[in-house]
């Protein structure tokens, strides 16, 4: 006889391959070995945080684990990562600043979804499309590699599409500064060289 391992109740199987006689029964099982938690210890750094300090996980939707939750419940009836925000930060920051192209190319991906462009590029095209020199073609300085936002993130790599009809598609990106980037998109070339003429005459006429 094959009995449940929550309830001790016979599991009625026809190849005896289940551990629980009902899906009520697997849960409340999960919940009694994995009772939720104020404040768990970090996987990285050790410190012991408060759930909050933890990033919330959602279910996964493919591959081995589909259907599941990696993480660990909390008092507030969700599941949280292993690492904390902190550390989780600083793992994106340090795999960032080696290689921006995986992170890049997650980007564009998610805009050109929001744009409703065209979208065909893999990796390969954008390590093609990086500066040799690792210099901002436009503006010719070092790009910024640490994680920021807004206007904090001038110097940022960026990715721009030299005709935005045609989306990401190869032979249609640079990378430049995302200053650059701001300034193309806001205006047009003629604009841009409108602004240029006008403040290039007053700068010489305030000299």
């Amino acid at each position: 006889m094959n009995l449940c391992n929550f309830c001790k109740k016979e599991i009625i199987d026809i190849d005896n391959s289940s551990k629980f006689c009902s899906h009520n029964c697997k849960l409340e099982h999960f919940k009694k070995r994995y009772p939720p938690k104020k404040e768990k210890k970090c996987n990285f750094c050790n410190n012991t945080l408060d759930f909050n300090f933890f990033r919330i996980v959602k279910i996964v939707k493919k591959g081995p684990k589909k259907g599941k939750y990696v993480g660990w419940r909390t008092i507030n009836n969700d599941y949280r990562a292993s690492r904390c925000l902190n550390c989780e930060k600083k793992e994106f920051q340090s795999r960032y600043t080696k290689n921006p192209i995986p992170q890049m190319l997650s980007n564009s991906k998610i805009r050109a979804k929001n744009k409703g462009v065209l979208h065909t590029i893999t990796s390969k095209d954008l390590e093609n499309i990086w500066p040799k020199d690792n210099l901002c073609p436009v503006l010719k300085i070092p790009f910024d590699m640490s994680i920021k936002s807004g206007k904090s993130k001038s110097l940022a790599p960026s990715l721009d599409r030299i005709v935005p009809k045609k989306g990401y598609t190869p032979g249609n990106l640079v990378i430049v500064c995302d200053i650059v980037n701001r300034v193309k998109s806001d205006a047009t070339l003629e604009q841009m060289e409108m602004i240029f003429r006008f403040y290039s005459k007053l700068l010489k006429s305030n000299k």
